[in-house]
């Protein structure tokens, strides 16, 4: 895990997939899972979370794949007042966990309601009490520092370095309307990651 401070005093966290899945492994509650899980493995900001519905899942053409409308209170180029809407990937477990969730009758959940009833000062709260539960899994203190941004940070990054993934496609799924609103993410990769892509080219 790497981190860097900002000049305000606040950290950046970059993890590595192994890093960041020991935090929904630690989350309190089933409900707490997914709220991580959707920043983590969906690149959902904790305004979005908030917002998410069953009726916004669906499948994807091939039949297989699920896909997540996402209504973005941000928009970076101030051409939609209300924010504006994508589609972003759903993994097909984490649709499987939400779906359990949502059938579950003591939860009451109706199909436009949000799935996560809470508000950004506790889902901020999750993710504390779940980093902190992993820094005293691992012994690793560098998890107090995270925060719920990191999460999606964790999520880009890994697209973008780790998998090689078209950065128009990331921008398309994270709702980032230029290469500069994502160049923060391409931060330096890890010496595996080096390892793993340049020992594949001819030189």
């Amino acid at each position: 895990m790497r981190t860097e401070r900002n000049k305000d005093g606040t950290w950046n966290v970059w993890m590595n997939r192994t890093e960041y899945r020991e935090l929904p492994r630690q989350a309190h509650s089933d409900l707490a899972e997914i709220a991580l899980r959707l920043m983590g493995d969906s690149g959902l900001r904790v305004a979005e979370v908030l917002d998410v519905t069953p009726n916004d899942i669906s499948r994807r053409t091939d039949g297989r794949h699920y896909k997540l409308e996402v209504q973005s209170g941000k928009d970076t180029t101030g051409e939609h007042a209300h924010g504006k809407q994508r589609e972003t990937w759903l993994p097909i477990d984490l649709e499987a966990r939400i779906n359990r969730y949502v059938q579950d009758d003591d939860n009451d959940i109706g199909l436009n309601d949000p799935v996560v009833q809470r508000s950004k000062r506790p889902l901020q709260g999750w993710v504390n009490r779940a980093a902190a539960a992993a820094a005293d899994a691992t012994g690793d203190d560098d998890y107090q520092r995270v925060s719920s941004h990191d999460l999606r940070r964790c999520w880009a990054h890994h697209l973008l370095v780790e998998e090689g993934v078209s950065p128009r496609i990331v921008m398309a799924l994270g709702g980032w309307s230029s290469y500069d609103a994502i160049e923060p993410y391409l931060a330096a990769p890890s010496e595996e990651n080096i390892i793993k892509s340049m020992s594949k080219v001819s030189l």
